[in-house]
């Protein structure tokens, strides 16, 4: 019996998308909607292409950065010079055989071009019309420049990472602004796809960065903005949770995360102190945290006398939440990323076949993968442009011209 997938679509096969975002969080959205089976095409300026092409390593920007590629996958690439009427014009055209938009220009840009959400919307009805800012559409800040590093500032993020209050501001390690919004625009383009099935009719959509990060306050967010709590830096811990964080052994880190009493209640006795769980002040979860500093200042003392392996060996033979804090390249030598299918191997123009990341999903019904690395610039203009109706000739003058 053949596998039910090999016998459906992926789950957005025939939807055709056009991206003219660059950067990070646009791309990442597109990205995602690729690996749903989307045929998105990157549209990028001719000879310049997205600025993050240009980053550091070996291969020319026209091939792009590993960043790039870690970016863009799922998608071709086509350019069309924006700044010129031709440019515009075509993409008027072809619009109208599109079914998403995806822009992260500041607010106005799309519009004073002439190809913002009014203008198409008129081509097409049926256009999902995403457009992706920093702090929104309106707004005394929506006019100010905004990236991921700026976001986490603002949107309160980098206050309550890094160690002790006094410190400088840390920032998270990875993009979270950026790839948080890419997240929250394909999910808002599928649930309008999703819509445009009952209506007809295509929308809107806006997704500004500053709400995406706000969002990741969840947790805190209404103990600060109902209950007026301040909070500083969590560090690797947990304002209200305790022992929860990372603790240094002899020989590197390891993660202890009491997430309940119970946790708490067989941790004494694994690592060889059960006079822990004699100690009134750490009965309840509410003493521990009152009592925040000796219990972390004796737990402290405990773990630094051994290496990493043998309080995993114990904590996680009392069944007790922990793991070693990895480098990043002990995180891609797991053998349970195998197990996930957590990298795909697609060809490169230049380095031959390199594995990037996987879509992070499984779906066992309509096919979802990888289709393809990221497209080198311009790489798929011609068979793009013929798709649309636009003849050999015309593609010449068009090529001649410098619009594509």
């Amino acid at each position: 019996m053949r596998n039910e997938a090999e016998t459906r679509a992926p789950s957005l096969h025939g939807i055709r998308i056009l991206d003219f975002s660059h950067q990070a969080a646009g791309p990442w959205a597109t990205t995602l909607l690729g690996d749903l089976g989307a045929d998105v095409i990157k549209v990028e300026k001719p000879g310049r292409g997205d600025p993050i092409r240009y980053g550091q390593g070996r291969d020319h920007f026209e091939v792009g950065s590993l960043n790039f590629w870690g970016l863009n996958r799922s998608k071709r690439g086509i350019t069309i010079d924006l700044g010129k009427p031709a440019g515009i014009e075509l993409v008027r055209r072809i619009v109208a055989d599109v079914d998403v938009v995806v822009e992260n220009f500041r607010p106005g840009v799309m519009d004073r071009k002439g190809i913002g959400y009014a203008a198409l919307r008129e081509r097409n009805p049926k256009l999902v019309y995403c457009a992706i800012t920093a702090f929104g559409p309106s707004g005394p800040m929506a006019q100010k420049p905004g990236m991921d590093l700026i976001l986490q500032a603002t949107g309160g993020i980098m206050s309550i990472t890094g160690e002790a209050e006094g410190r400088p501001p840390v920032k998270a390690g990875p993009p979270v602004a950026d790839i948080t919004t890419g997240i929250y625009a394909a999910y808002a383009v599928t649930a309008a796809l999703l819509e445009r099935e009952r209506s007809g009719l295509g929308q809107r959509i806006d997704v500004a960065m500053l709400d995406a990060v706000v969002s990741l306050l969840a947790d805190v967010a209404l103990k600060s903005h109902v209950d007026g709590r301040d909070f500083g830096p969590f560090g690797s811990g947990h304002p209200d949770i305790v022992p929860y964080q990372a603790f240094a052994a002899s020989d590197g880190y390891l993660i202890v995360a009491c997430l309940t009493g119970a946790f708490w209640k067989r941790l004494p006795a694994a690592i060889g102190h059960p006079d822990l769980l004699a100690d009134e002040r750490y009965r309840t979860m509410k003493g521990r945290v009152e009592n925040r500093g000796p219990l972390v200042e004796a737990l402290s003392a405990i773990f630094a006398g051994e290496p990493v392996v043998h309080w995993l060996e114990r904590l996680e033979g009392a069944d007790i939440p922990a793991c070693r804090v990895n480098g990043l390249r002990e995180v891609f030598a797991l053998e349970q990323l195998r197990a996930n299918e957590t990298f795909v191997p697609v060809a490169h123009p230049t380095r031959g076949e390199i594995e990037i990341l996987n879509s992070p999903i499984r779906m066992h019904g309509s096919p979802h993968q990888v289709s393809r690395g990221a497209p080198t610039l311009g790489q798929h203009t011609e068979e793009v442009l013929e798709s649309f109706g636009v003849d050999a000739a015309e593609r010449e003058r068009l090529r001649a011209a410098g619009v594509v």
